[in-house]
């Protein structure tokens, strides 16, 4: 089995919230959206998605625009797109959604053979207090690590 080329991470979301499931989406794209995906011309870093009347959308995720496409359509940049998940998939982050206070985020895109899709998370937001926890946590492994390779070589 082929591993998932990931292409596009958002870095914000393990920093601001933790992670507690993943589902992959595909996404209904256009044409001279897939180019500028191909090209990397696109942001994720401020979307989120959100779910509009049984829909799952992708919203405020800028697709950079390529000079060398004609004008033929009207083109914006900030749309929302549609993600493509099962009915099981939508109904259970509803319920996750409504009776948690749990935000969905994506959390990067990759390729999947030819098709472009996305790794979403149920994610819930981490306090700032757990952050210093967290790094409290990981200054004290680098420091045990350390002294056990200190002690290691006496």
């Amino acid at each position: 089995m082929k591993k998932k080329k990931k292409f596009l991470i958002n870095k914000k979301i393990t920093h601001s919230f933790k992670i507690i499931k993943t589902i992959n989406a595909g996404l209904v794209l256009k044409g001279w959206e897939i180019k500028s995906i191909r090209k990397k011309n696109i942001n994720i870093s401020n979307s989120y998605i959100s779910i509009i009347k049984n829909n799952v959308y992708l919203i405020n995720a800028n697709i950079s625009f390529l000079n060398n496409f004609t004008k033929n359509e009207n083109i914006k940049t900030f749309r929302k797109i549609k993600l493509l998940l099962t009915k099981r998939e939508i109904l259970y982050l509803s319920n996750k959604i409504g009776k948690e206070r749990i935000t969905i985020v994506p959390i990067y895109f990759f390729w999947k053979k030819f098709l472009c899709k996305v790794k979403i998370g149920l994610a819930k937001g981490i306090k700032k207090y757990d952050k210093r926890n967290l790094k409290r946590k990981k200054e004290w492994q680098t420091k045990k690590l350390r002294i056990l390779k200190n002690i290691n070589k006496h």
